[in-house]
């Protein structure tokens, strides 16, 4: 059996602490790979410097929360076995990645160059977050950083060849991080 090789693989979070006696565990994991998880059939742990394949019980994922789950692999039965999982980093090869569709349109928009009707060039998006559902692009303007709830009325155009998206910003959204 050949070593499974970290290059081939992303890590996708760790494991906190056991849940309940009969050896689940709580998984923190990074929001983007929510899908990955929900098609995953085992999940690998870094165990003494090396990755080990641990299949996952069926029904043995539950979601908690969209950072955290509670997990439920094959042979770990016990507390015990599950207390020495307790900080060890969860991977799962690349080619098992699933880029849920949101997370392909916000990361297309990282880089593009953002106009306003009043303001003009206002500069590159640099960030977006997912606030429940509510899309928050950071700007970087030569003066500060911007940040701009997104929405159907905001936007008024995306130019994806030219990397531009224009926008109608309220008035005084833009303002408050000038002055």
């Amino acid at each position: 059996m050949s070593q499974i090789n970290k290059d081939d693989c992303s890590e996708v979070g760790y494991i906190q602490k056991p849940h309940g006696l009969k050896g689940e565990v709580i998984l923190i994991f990074e929001k983007e790979f929510e899908e990955t998880f929900e098609e995953a059939e085992f999940l690998l742990v870094e165990v003494d410097g090396g990755l080990v394949p641990f299949p996952i019980q069926d029904e043995g994922f539950r979601f908690k929360t969209d950072e955290s789950a509670i997990c439920k692999f094959e042979f770990v039965d016990s507390i015990t076995k599950a207390k020495e999982l307790v900080g060890c980093k969860v991977y799962v090869h690349n080619h098992e990645v699933v880029e849920s569709e949101d997370q392909g349109v916000v990361s297309t928009l990282i880089g593009m160059r953002a106009y306003d009707e009043k303001f003009g060039d206002i500069g590159l998006i640099s960030r977006v977050d997912d606030f429940s559902g509510n899309l928050v692009i950071t700007v970087d303007h030569p003066r500060a950083e911007i940040m701009i709830p997104l929405s159907d009325e905001v936007i008024t155009s995306v130019d994806e060849e030219k990397r531009e998206m224009h926008l109608n910003c309220p008035n005084g959204l833009i303002e408050i991080y000038l002055d």
